[in-house]
């Protein structure tokens, strides 16, 4: 593993699952998103690039109906009907397999060397937040090779619990532990944070959060989040942000945007960007 001195990815982009999707209809994908989200990785030279997709109305219903993201078990023995999760289990994946598969044809029909990549393939969780094993072998060459993996939010198998849910946020958060990017650009349906839902009266923008080396953040925020969301909304994305430029003291830069937007491409090409137009996380 090198050090923040030698990058190995230029950009780790995460396709928010709200703006690849229409969120509060089961399955319906945002077909012109998914499109915009492909012209950002045509032409992009020799860098190497990840890109890793939110669920949005793909798994959601079905990880939350059948309690994916709590398994059935804990450590005094079973807590829910086996096989209804793990049956709930193979539903979240066939449904976030089916959106992979969407953005997948999209970029190869742009042009673009990708390949999908599963989490359950690589991943095992212990107690839902810690990760036993991840095996990176097969991603890391597909990037030397020139390929650009496309991976998503995942059901995954968990030593404690049986099985999890390992979210796109937090996927990344672990990603940039090993690759040491140069930037992360969160890409959503919305020009960054706000101080309340964008949605409600009164919604000021904010251009830039500086969180501190103990994880503090001086920013006030009401947020709110979709009843069948289980990977923690917008508090959770920003969470893992901030935890991503703490771990890095700031030489992995974080930017969190709109997709569907005049700037995504220039965001996620070389990090530019007007201030009053997406979020900067920044390292005090």
């Amino acid at each position: 593993m090198s050090d923040y001195s030698d990058h190995q990815v230029e950009c780790i982009v995460k396709l928010g699952g709200r703006a690849i999707t229409h969120k509060e209809r089961h399955e319906t994908a945002n077909t012109e998103a998914i499109q915009s989200a492909g012209a950002l990785f045509s032409d992009t030279g020799i860098g190497k690039f990840i890109a890793v997709h939110g669920a949005g109305s793909f798994g959601h219903f079905e990880a939350k109906k059948y309690g994916v993201a709590t398994g059935y078990r804990n450590s005094d023995g079973l807590t829910s009907p086996v096989k209804q999760v793990q049956m709930g289990l193979c539903k979240t994946r066939l449904s976030v397999t089916k959106l992979n598969h969407l953005l997948v044809s999209e970029f190869v029909q742009q042009g673009i060397p990708a390949v999908g990549m599963s989490p359950f393939n690589s991943y095992i969780t212990n107690s839902k937040d810690s990760y036993k094993h991840a095996d990176l072998d097969v991603l890391s060459q597909s990037l030397d090779e020139g390929y650009l993996p496309v991976l998503h939010g995942d059901a995954v198998l968990d030593q404690a619990t049986g099985c999890s849910i390992l979210g796109g946020d937090p996927l990344i958060e672990k990603l940039c532990y090993h690759f040491k990017p140069k930037r992360v650009v969160f890409l959503t349906d919305v020009n960054g944070i706000y101080d309340r839902p964008p949605d409600q009266q009164g919604a000021n923008h904010i251009p830039q959060i500086t969180v501190n080396q103990d994880g503090h953040i001086a920013t006030t925020l009401a947020t709110s989040m979709s009843g069948h969301d289980v990977t923690g909304g917008i508090m959770g994305k920003l969470d893992c942000a901030c935890r991503i430029v703490r771990q890095s003291k700031g030489r992995t830069k974080v930017f969190i945007g709109k997709l569907e937007s005049t700037y995504s491409k220039d965001l996620v090409r070389n990090g530019m960007s007007k201030p009053e137009m997406m979020t900067e996380i920044c390292y005090q």
